[in-house]
């Protein structure tokens, strides 16, 4: 054995020489790999490339040439795939204003009629009547009891009242929906069952089962709109700054907030403003603050939705003589597909808010990272301007009716903004007016 010194360890005598540089190392430096001690793993890969190079030397021109082939080939490759696909984002988003335009264009027609009533709409589809029903017609005798289930849930009861054919309306849901049919004779015998799937698709759902987040980017739109769970501090504040600018907005309210506050949902009413649908109670809807998914939370049904609206309607009739616009907004802005297509079987639109146009006057903490001051505010919406291609042409902005804040209330930049906003050429409408222009 050599008796020189290892080269990392001046030192300690090296006992073993590294098999690919042959340098002098002591027991700790070396390293066993593939039978042969090495200093180190950058020797033991520079060791295997030689081996490498040495067993392929007599290819080595077909090698080469072979690699050359293949790189060619991958950066041809490479070339029309990145070209292919700057060429389709290009038709994408010219589809995509295409069909925003037309999607628009379809809701208009809907939106410029005062009848928002979802129910009253005339389906045209063979065997479906206007409450959404499917008209299941059988033959029985008298004295059976039909009973009819869709998606495992029972929905109609029938004691038939003579022989001969008969006529169930089953209500449908929007989608596939699986109806069973059981009958049981007098003597509680099964008579008769069976199983078939309706496929239900209604246009109007087809409209609303989506969520707005900006208007057409071809006008210079604007919509300010506000929200109002239960509190009512400031709000009387904000409807002056409004009338005083001469600004009608869409505001979502609860119905818990009309309830309490119905001399404020009628002043409102009178100022011009449109009211849109904000659930009744304000929930959670889904399991976003648990864990940032929007999974729907236990509870949470279509029927339950349902009621939220609808129950919200009521009250605001009840206060108006008149009905909500056919919008909505979720409580907490959480929702998924489903519960859209809830929505929309109710009658209502989901309006959501554009991006960077949530102003946080909710947030109370000052050291939170959402806590902004009006001035900053202010700012960060007139910069939005200079980043998108469309300037401000149909941004939705969200504010609320309420709040818990100490001071630096965002409402106080609404006459600035407002007149900055129309300085810049731009003109704040409602929600109606945004989709419709």
């Amino acid at each position: 054995m050599s008796h020189n010194l290892c080269k990392n360890h001046p030192a300690t005598t090296a006992s073993y020489k590294c098999y690919h540089c042959r340098a002098a190392i002591c027991t700790a430096c070396r390293r066993k790999l593939e039978h042969h001690y090495f200093c180190g793993y950058s020797c033991f890969l520079k060791y295997k490339f030689n081996h490498f190079l040495r067993k392929t030397k007599p290819y080595g021109f077909p090698l080469l040439l072979g690699s050359q082939i293949i790189i060619f080939l991958v950066f041809f490759w490479a070339f029309f795939q990145i070209q292919h696909r700057f060429n389709s984002i290009a038709v994408q988003e010219k589809q995509q204003v295409r069909q925003d335009s037309e999607y628009f264009d379809h809701l208009k027609d809907l939106l410029v009629s005062d009848n928002f009533s979802f129910m009253e709409t005339t389906l045209q589809k063979e065997r479906v009547v206007a409450d959404h029903s499917h008209l299941l017609e059988l033959t029985c005798r008298k004295d059976w009891v039909v009973t009819v289930w869709r998606n495992g849930q029972p929905v109609a009861t029938h004691v038939i009242a003579k022989d001969g054919p008969t006529s169930i309306p089953t209500p449908l849901q929007y989608g596939r929906n699986e109806i069973r049919i059981l009958a049981l004779d007098q003597k509680q015998q099964v008579a008769y069952k069976d199983q078939l799937y309706v496929e239900y698709r209604n246009a109007r759902v087809e409209l609303f089962r989506r969520s707005i987040e900006r208007g057409r980017t071809d006008a210079k739109n604007i919509a300010i709109t506000f929200d109002a769970g239960s509190d009512d501090s400031y709000t009387s504040e904000i409807l002056t700054i409004l009338k005083n600018c001469n600004l009608q907005c869409t505001l979502f309210l609860t119905g818990k907030f009309m309830e309490k506050y119905p001399e404020l949902v009628k002043e409102m009413v009178s100022a011009g403003h449109e009211i849109g649908n904000h659930t009744y109670s304000h929930p959670r809807l889904t399991t976003y603050s648990q864990n940032s998914q929007h999974l729907i939370l236990p509870g949470i049904t279509r029927e339950y939705l349902h009621t939220q609206l609808q129950k919200t309607d009521s009250v605001f009739f009840a206060i108006t003589g008149s009905h909500l616009k056919p919008y909505w907004r979720a409580p907490f802005g959480e929702y998924n597909a489903e519960i859209l297509t809830w929505a929309a079987e109710a009658g209502y639109l989901h309006i959501y808010w554009t991006g960077s146009f949530d102003t946080h006057d909710w947030v109370t903490d000052e050291s939170s990272a959402l806590f902004h001051k009006p001035l900053e505010v202010y700012d960060s919406i007139m910069t939005e301007e200079n980043k998108n291609p469309y300037g401000l042409n149909g941004v939705i902005m969200l504010m609320h009716l309420g709040s818990q804040r100490n001071g630096n209330h965002i409402f106080e930049i609404l006459p600035r903004l407002i007149n900055s906003i129309r300085e810049r050429g731009y003109v704040p409408v409602n929600v109606t007016q945004l989709l419709n222009s």
